[in-house]
């Protein structure tokens, strides 16, 4: 396996600027970043040292591979997610697992962040992986906890009180997860579940936060409905998921609760996803009746992630993998969506991608190209500052210094 490469790139995006910077050289060696420099600079014999140097293509930039925030690597992605999860064995979810941390490799995501998968299977696929076993990206897993039948009670511990949820915080910790998901309000994809009211209270959410911390565990709070949103933030949760402001007339806006998160340092991971509308939009697509409203929610998610980014809240990528008409890899398309539709800048979703993503996670050795990071690369055919879709053409991906393979497959 070769452990020290020299890449020779045209572009090279690090994952803050919002330029690119022009014939640069990223030097890797043990699964490191060791060197980032002016090709102009490298002396006659510094190629020697290294076992390979690749010359990158003429068209490519260099760049962090993509970090996913919300992920269920478990799912089905069919709009059966819910009977498929209840009559599938563990065996099968394993295999899925595999198969899909495979395919987010192959389209360039380096650490997906999952929301949402038994931790009896997802801690396996992530120590397999972190041992060399496996080969996918990096995991961050959760340890999800909802109210009992609450929502994606099929894949969460439920509890009811202050002292269920503690318990259940400090049986996930146990298990060895990187961070608790909280399902703060109900959603769309378990029958039963309301996304229009809180399913923990305040004092509930509280709890589960202050017993994570004590662990160095870092939060993600699923909310739809505001007073979710409000149980979120007085929580202070790390991260906030969809943070729909939902009420009955739909997605919302609440400008003092969108304070309170900025003033908290909450990051929003708004999970924008095509979904359903690459069906919608395909020629022949017979028409449905859920297709009017299916439209006007997709246009209030993306007024309201506007909304969010002209605010200033810290905004992180997530285009929640395996729920219906989602698969992992629409990730970068998702990426393309999010910048023509939220009136954000390239550069701003590719960071939300890339290092606010490994802000949010807390772990700073990801999401940049600089010395002493590591050496998670992505190169794609384009310059992805001036034409977002440079994201879904992939040309290499490198997963902890080693060239993958299958790329784009």
């Amino acid at each position: 396996m070769t452990t020290s490469i020299l890449f020779k790139a045209p572009r090279l995006f690090d994952g803050y600027a919002s330029t690119v910077r022009e014939q640069m050289y990223v030097a890797t060696e043990h699964g490191k970043i060791v060197d980032v420099g002016s090709i102009a600079d490298l002396g006659a014999s510094s190629a020697e040292q290294f076992n390979q140097v690749i010359d990158l293509a003429a068209d490519t930039t260099l760049m962090p591979g993509l970090i996913n925030m919300h992920t269920h690597v478990s799912f089905s992605g069919e709009p059966s997610i819910f009977a498929d999860q209840l009559a599938e064995s563990d065996t099968v979810k394993m295999i899925r697992i595999v198969e899909t941390l495979h395919a987010a490799l192959a389209v360039g995501i380096t650490t997906v962040r999952d929301c949402g998968t038994w931790p009896h299977l997802a801690l396996p696929a992530r120590d397999a992986i972190e041992s060399g076993l496996l080969r996918g990206p990096r995991m961050v897993t959760s340890g999800a906890i909802t109210t009992t039948g609450g929502h994606c009670w099929f894949c969460a511990s439920e509890a009811d009180s202050e002292d269920e949820v503690r318990k259940a915080v400090r049986a996930h910790v146990k298990d060895g997860v990187d961070f608790i998901k909280l399902f703060a309000t109900g959603g769309n994809t378990t029958p039963g579940s309301n996304s229009l009211v809180a399913q923990f209270s305040e004092e509930q959410m509280c709890a589960a936060t202050q017993e994570a911390r004590k662990t160095g565990r870092r939060t993600a709070s699923h909310a739809h409905a505001i007073d979710g949103v409000r149980n979120s933030i007085r929580a202070r949760v790390t991260t906030i998921e969809h943070c729909s402001f939902q009420s009955a007339d739909g997605i919302g806006w609440d400008d003092a609760m969108v304070n309170e998160i900025i003033d908290a340092g909450i990051y929003v991971c708004p999970t924008i996803f095509r979904g359903y509308a690459k069906e919608l939009m395909s020629p022949g697509h017979v028409a449905q009746p859920n297709d009017e409203l299916f439209l006007t929610r997709r246009k209030e998610r993306f007024r309201l992630t506007r909304q969010l980014a002209e605010k200033g809240v810290k905004l992180v990528s997530g285009n929640d993998a395996g729920v219906s008409n989602c698969v992992i890899t629409d990730y970068p398309g998702d990426l393309v969506e999010t910048v023509k539709h939220c009136g954000m800048s390239a550069a701003a979703v590719l960071r939300s991608a890339t290092s606010v993503a490994a802000e949010a996670l807390g772990r700073s050795e990801l999401g940049v190209v600089a010395p002493g990071k590591a050496a998670d690369l992505l190169v794609v055919h384009g310059n992805p500052l001036a034409d977002i879709s440079a994201v879904e053409r992939p040309a290499m991906v490198v997963a902890r210094g080693n060239i993958q393979p299958y790329v784009g497959a």
